[in-house]
């Protein structure tokens, strides 16, 4: 079975970085450091098997991985490849971002 190539969006990568910044005031590295490890085993998850999380909206084809109980993970799969969208902490309403 194939790996399908992941691709992250502006908006993924700004909504990380607002995200490791947000745990960086309030915890330490070694968290900060947990979390981008398991967001990397998330991926590389997408990437064997991007069909692996429920829809979140099926009409957009978007997908919802919760990665901690507060951190959310939002992709949709395209053709040959998975495309991050954005990264949320769960406290917030996702229904509220536009994707």
């Amino acid at each position: 079975m194939s790996h399908k190539k992941i691709i992250w969006s502006p908006k993924a990568v700004s909504s990380l970085e607002q995200l490791i910044a947000f745990i960086e005031q309030k915890w330490t590295k070694k968290v900060v450091d947990n979390l981008l490890d398991e967001i990397e085993k998330t991926v590389e998850l997408i990437s064997q098997n991007p069909k692996i999380h429920p829809f979140f909206s099926p009409e957009k084809q978007l997908r919802k991985c919760v990665i901690r109980r507060k951190t959310l993970l939002f992709y949709r799969e395209r053709s040959n490849k998975a495309e991050i969208v954005l990264f949320i902490d769960s406290r917030q309403n996702p229904k509220k971002y536009s994707f």
